[in-house]
């Protein structure tokens, strides 16, 4: 489980990481999901050497990662029944938390970044009334079978833009993974005993 749950979170920065130069279409879940996937495999190829320097992969995380994923949506799903009950404070502190765990989990997983190939998903035109969208995608590894990847994606209503907040491989999801394991401690214990176990994984 553990293993699998490693290999979703790598394949996730796999397709959130690129350089500052690119832009792309926020309008679009599936465009957005194939440009960075697509135009970030070599720049990822080139300067694997170099992701093993944490400050490197945490620079190409905070400035470039991170603004894509919809870190506020996937805290306040972990936090889950809690929310309602926990303060204003308590909520941006678990969020605050959620985020350097995600963070830190990416450094992890982009120094072990291997040879996979992504096969992107077909384009299609989202009707304005949807808010939901899950992106179907391939990777691909020479001498491995396929697996198929579905990225789940929130456009806010407010900007019309399209940020990631899930992924699932092999049926695991690793936002549903985070809640399971961390929506109980929250519930039993509290905020402040849940943000303990985050920065107790994140290290």
């Amino acid at each position: 489980m553990k293993k699998i749950i490693a290999l979703i979170s790598a394949l996730f920065v796999l397709m959130f990481s690129f350089t500052a130069q690119a832009k792309y279409d926020m309008s679009n879940p599936y465009k957005l999901a194939n440009e960075v996937a697509v135009n970030t495999i070599s720049e990822i190829k080139a300067n694997k050497d170099k992701l093993s320097d944490n400050s490197v992969a945490e620079k190409i995380i905070q400035e470039q990662l991170l603004p894509y994923i919809d870190i506020k949506y996937a805290a306040y799903k972990v936090m889950g029944t809690s929310l309602k009950s926990l303060s204003k404070e308590d909520r941006e502190k678990f969020t605050d938390a959620f985020e350097k765990y995600m963070k830190q989990s990416f450094v992890s997983v982009l120094s072990k970044y291997t040879n996979q190939e992504i096969v992107p998903s077909e384009v299609k035109d989202v009707p304005d009334s949807e808010s939901l969208v899950s992106v179907k995608m391939i990777i691909r590894e020479s001498g491995k079978q396929d697996l198929e990847l579905v990225l789940k994606l929130r456009k806010n209503s407010k900007t019309g833009e399209w940020k990631a907040f899930d992924l699932i491989g092999e049926n695991i999801s690793m936002l549903d993974a985070k809640v399971s394991e961390i929506s109980p401690i929250i519930k039993s214990q509290g905020v402040d005993a849940a943000i303990a176990k985050l920065n107790s994984m994140d290290k």
